[in-house]
């Protein structure tokens, strides 16, 4: 190659190496490169015994500053900036306010996993659950990830409803997680609680000694709506759909619906309706119902879901609701305000019942049993009016 011959040259940002290609147009006279329209980033290199460098700087990429670069620009050291990052109490508040400044200046980003493997955690969150499906588990969900998101954490969740291997199945997502949310039922007592003596585990919507739990009240929060039915309406035959033993919190809700027909020496308009809590056993129980030949004067339903089943179902048999049967739900989803009729309910915070189960299970204080406060919600299936009067 003559000493006059050039050579253009590109970053690479996949390699990271500068790539080459020959037949460049030589610069003129004063020996510096001028960049080319097909270059990368533009430089040209001259070959020559004397001078085989590029006489000008590459365009390379800025880099991304390290822990080290904010040290050495705040004078102080490495381990400073460490504790700043991590907002260790330690560090007095002018150094914090100096390091802070220049993290800020040079947008220095701590490294997520160097964190993590510092402070020996994983970032994630683990939740078990018996199913996947319903707008009750996807709002328990999202109250959880809205604190996971806060905390830089991720979540897993897992399913055991088509598992023969459901214990083991946490077991493993527990081993991988910093915390674990355990929903009521998922498990039995010993798995939960043996999960517990190795790591940091959450009931929501259950009961585990010695193990911190979040819950509403739902045999209270039934009752409140049952009451309501036989006081403000009359009511005397009521029967109630879901499977008591299917979950902790359809158990407490079927205790509230008894409760409230000891009082008043009612009996049940026969047996519950033992059925999935899903739309489509809502139907089910509805045909159930008809084949039988007569309704009750009310149907209480373990939740919105197998409700609403139940409202889209009934009218096409020539049932008409409230008219004929009273329906109610409970959770107070958002089928629930669009139903027709408008559904009556028990409104439960789902997604605060996420949050602060995952505050707890990220290591925040929990007592032993927390229970967030419902409320009735009533609308026109149980025969009260747009404003909530009885008919």
């Amino acid at each position: 190659m003559s000493p006059g011959s050039w050579r253009s040259c590109g970053w690479c940002p996949t390699t990271r190496a500068w790539s080459w290609r020959s037949g460049a147009e030589a610069p003129s006279g004063n020996g510096s490169c001028r960049p080319l329209a097909t270059s990368l980033t533009s430089r040209c290199i001259r070959l020559h015994p004397t001078h085989r460098r590029c006489t000008v700087a590459a365009a390379t990429p800025p880099a991304r500053p390290t822990i080290r670069d904010i040290a050495r620009e705040a004078g102080v050291s490495v381990a400073t900036v460490s504790r700043v990052t991590h907002d260790d109490p330690r560090v007095v508040p002018e150094t914090k306010r100096r390091v802070q400044e220049v993290i800020d200046r040079l947008g220095y980003r701590p490294s997520a996993l160097g964190r993590a493997l510092s402070y020996q955690r994983t970032l994630t969150l683990g939740i078990a659950l018996p199913g996947l499906g319903g707008p009750y588990f996807a709002q328990l969900i999202e109250g959880a990830e809205s604190v996971a998101v806060e905390r830089g954490v991720v979540i897993n969740v897992v399913g055991t409803h088509l598992r023969p291997d459901a214990a083991d199945a946490v077991r493993q997502l527990a081993e991988r997680t910093d915390g674990l949310i355990v929903a009521g039922g998922t498990l039995s007592e010993d798995d939960v609680a043996d999960l517990a003596a190795s790591g940091r585990v959450v009931v929501v919507a259950g009961d585990q000694p010695g193990v911190p739990c979040v819950v509403t009240d739902g045999r209270a929060a039934a009752a409140e709506l049952v009451r309501h039915l036989v006081e403000a309406h009359g009511h005397r035959r009521l029967r109630f759909v879901g499977e008591p033993d299917g979950s902790p919190d359809t158990a407490w809700r079927y205790a509230g619906f008894r409760d409230v027909l000891a009082e008043r020496g009612l009996t049940e308009a026969g047996e519950p309706l033992r059925l999935g809590l899903d739309v489509r056993s809502g139907a089910v129980a509805a045909r159930l119902l008809h084949d039988e030949g007569v309704l009750p004067d009310a149907l209480v339903c373990g939740n919105d879901e197998l409700a609403t089943g139940m409202l889209a179902t009934l009218p096409g048999l020539g049932h008409r609701i409230p008219t004929d049967v009273a329906v109610t739900g409970f959770d107070d989803q958002a089928l629930a305000e669009i139903a027709s009729p408008r559904l009556t309910t028990v409104h439960q915070p789902v997604a605060d019942l996420g949050a602060l189960a995952a505050a707890g299970a990220l290591g925040g204080d929990l007592p032993a049993r927390t229970t967030l406060p419902t409320r009735l919600v009533v609308r026109e299936s149980c025969g009260c009016t747009q404003e909530g009067a009885p008919r």
